[in-house]
């Protein structure tokens, strides 16, 4: 294969996924886990655009889903670039699942495995995007991404939660992801 060959969008695929592989990471959500998911964003066919909403789903009760969703609102506090969108963070409480609503992207906290499907219920019937650092989630079909800075990156899509809430990627990002 020689140079010429390989289009623009992998060439910024392989080279987000080189510098990403090479910053420190945090624990729980990280800044550099939001980066990540941010390109998953920018990468879908329909890529929102302006400001998006970002719903931050977590657990008041649940002392670590609480510092995790105050972690990521403050790492996404000035708004994330993903594309020609501004992920813009909202925090919605479990018991407020209604507040998605408007939302075109939803982060997961950790803690909240007992409402996965709750939450990719309200979500998908929107079309928005579920993502989260926790793989159960995905594993499960309730989560559409899953990111992880850490030993290495890694990006998982669920086809069957892609499917349910129709959400689709371009076909050069999706050679260069785990599908399950």
């Amino acid at each position: 294969m020689t140079w010429h060959n390989i289009s623009y969008e992998k060439i910024v695929i392989l080279f987000v996924l080189v510098i990403f592989g090479t910053l420190p990471s945090a624990a729980d959500t990280s800044a550099k886990d939001i980066q990540i998911a941010a390109r998953a964003v920018a990468f879908m066919t329909n890529a929102p655009s302006g400001d998006v909403m970002t719903a931050i789903v977590y657990d008041p009760a649940n002392a670590a889903s609480q510092s995790e969703a105050d972690a990521i609102m403050a790492a996404m506090a000035k708004g994330v670039k993903a594309g020609k969108a501004k992920l813009l963070p909202k925090l919605v409480p479990i018991d407020s699942l209604g507040n998605i609503s408007g939302s075109k992207v939803a982060f997961i906290t950790g803690g909240m495995g007992s409402h996965h499907a709750a939450i990719f219920a309200a979500a998908s019937t929107q079309a928005i995007l579920v993502i989260s650092t926790d793989m159960d989630c995905v594993n499960a079909g309730n989560c559409v991404v899953g990111v992880a800075s850490k030993p290495k990156v890694e990006i998982i899509i669920s086809s069957s939660a892609r499917t349910a809430a129709d959400i689709s990627f371009k076909s050069a990002f999706l050679m260069m992801v785990k599908e399950r």
